[in-house]
């Protein structure tokens, strides 16, 4: 029963542990927005300056680190000095602030777990660790491969899913003639940006998968 649980806990809290890593990784890369800003023209389109603009970024990233109090930042839009984000983006930016607070919580705790049951396999279940990463990468290399199919087909759909289940407002429904948030950051960011979310974890469950059927290996060598 033992050898269970520590295994189940061992699974999820991998898994778990690289997916909000990835989704960390992916969020606060600041070259990233640069490069999309220059690939999706969202100079031109919020009439900010490039340097004013990857400021604006830059703090709106440390806000949602906590290392910013509130999203009141001012910029020259279309030559003149004013606040950024209206009051409802700045509402909106609120929710999703709490949620990344609750996905460090859990990608901490994770982490936690995932060393602990790793210590435990290695000391009490060491035979057993190889088919644990195989069992870890396999189910979630073939869920995600399916999910990466689906939003490559229609993103919007699941989108919008996916707001409707995290949010309990409609601040997300932003207006993109007029709210320079949803200018920075359009629909075809956040595709790009899942698109490289799910490239990190598949080619981290890849490498876990070789990393158990290299164990394997060499389990098979010893007996």
């Amino acid at each position: 029963m033992k050898k269970i649980i520590v295994s189940i806990v061992f699974v999820i809290s991998l898994i778990i542990t690289l997916l909000f890593v990835d989704v960390e990784m992916a969020t606060f890369d600041i070259e990233f927005y640069e490069n999309k800003f220059e690939e999706y023209s969202i100079y031109d389109k919020t009439q900010i300056e490039k340097k004013d603009l990857i400021i604006v970024t830059r703090e709106m990233l440390d806000y949602m680190k906590g290392n910013r109090k509130n999203l009141i930042i001012e910029a020259k839009v279309n030559g003149e000095e004013e606040i950024v984000f209206g009051e409802r983006e700045r509402k909106h930016m609120v929710d999703v602030k709490n949620l990344f607070e609750k996905g460090f919580m859990i990608r901490n705790l994770s982490l936690i777990l995932f060393i602990i049951s790793l210590f435990l396999i290695i000391k009490f279940y060491k035979k057993t660790l190889y088919k644990l990463l195989i069992s870890a990468s396999i189910l979630p290399l073939i869920i995600m491969s399916i999910f990466g199919i689906a939003i490559s087909i229609d993103f919007n759909k699941y989108f919008t899913i996916f707001h409707e289940i995290l949010f309990t407002n409609d601040l997300w429904l932003l207006n993109p003639k007029t709210d320079i948030l949803i200018q920075m950051l359009p629909l075809d960011f956040f595709y790009s940006i899942s698109i490289r979310i799910l490239t990190y974890f598949i080619l981290q469950l890849i490498m876990i998968f070789l990393l158990g059927f290299i164990l394997r290996g060499k389990e098979k060598i010893r007996n």
